[in-house]
């Protein structure tokens, strides 16, 4: 159902990181400026409009008279909570089902390259996850080796602590996140350099079932892209188990020759099936192999 969001705040950075963070939960929504967009054009394609005004811009008389119900942008303390705004966002309308098998993805990418090596290959990667309503990536990794550091981005840790409640759910992965420059939702870093691993890999585990559940579930297409790093190899098989697809990055393929790499590839094939287990080279062309169920693709350094 087509809808429109007026966003009454005269930041115009805010308001480009609100029409972001809400275009990837309503979709099918118009997201509007109304002090850039008077016209009220999308109006005519609309079943309902939703108006969202900034306390600061505008008191609640004026908003009333945009609306019947005006949804704060801000709490008293003067905090934008998304989670709230989407809540209220959606009160008007039933949580949509997916007839069918909703076809998100829980992948994860093991990578034994540097960290520009890797992300490039996520790029290419995040191509085949277009069309999904949500796509999201958490870094199990340590805050040198993720790729958003930024102060506003390190929600790994909170994520992980919270986590572990009985009362959090798995829609609940997505009040931490935000989006990154290739157009995932994510949490980012941790806060302390290794807390992923202080913490211990059963709160990974614990935040990996729960991305499952959530890419799984009947009420929208989400697609998870884990990064998997430093962990103990005995740990990995309870971390992938609920994985779809596992993709381990090696340097060349002379790296794979390594006893150590055969012996993880084999480890997981054998755990959790060949079909799916896929090992990218970053340097040089790779060559199909039944044996090793190598891609064919090329990703330079």
């Amino acid at each position: 159902m087509a809808f429109t969001i007026k966003i009454y705040e005269k930041n115009g950075y805010i308001y480009t990181l609100l029409q972001k963070r809400l275009s990837s939960f309503f979709p099918d929504a118009y997201i509007v400026d109304p002090y850039l967009e008077p016209d009220d054009l999308d109006d005519r394609f609309s079943s309902y409009t939703k108006v969202i005004y900034d306390p600061a811009d505008m008191n609640e008389e004026q908003a009333f008279s945009h609306t019947t119900s005006p949804i704060r942008l801000t709490e008293d303390g003067g905090a934008i909570d998304c989670a709230r705004l989407i809540h209220l966002l959606r009160t008007p309308m039933e949580t949509p089902t997916i007839p069918g098998t909703v076809k998100g993805t829980l992948s994860a990418v093991i990578p034994f390259v540097y960290t520009d090596v890797r992300d490039r290959f996520i790029c290419e990667l995040s191509d085949s996850f277009r069309g999904a309503d949500i796509n999201i990536r958490l870094d199990f990794t340590s805050k040198l080796r993720a790729l958003w550091k930024g102060s506003s981005g390190c929600n790994m840790t909170s994520l992980l602590e919270a986590c572990r409640s009985k009362r959090f759910t798995p829609e609940d992965i997505l009040k931490y996140c935000n989006m990154d420059d290739l157009g995932f939702l994510t949490p980012g870093s941790c806060t302390n350099y290794d807390d992923v691993y202080d913490l211990g890999a059963g709160r990974s585990v614990t935040l990996m079932n729960l991305a499952a559940e959530l890419v799984h579930s009947k009420t929208r297409s989400v697609n998870v892209l884990a990064v998997i790093e430093g962990f103990r190899t005995k740990d990995l098989p309870e971390l992938l188990c609920g994985c779809d697809m596992v993709y381990i990055l090696l340097p060349s393929k002379t790296a794979s020759e390594d006893p150590g790499a055969q012996d993880l590839i084999s480890m997981l094939k054998k755990i959790l099936g060949p079909e799916r287990i896929t090992v990218y080279y970053a340097a040089g062309p790779n060559e199909t192999s039944d044996e090793e169920n190598i891609g064919q693709r090329e990703i330079a350094v």
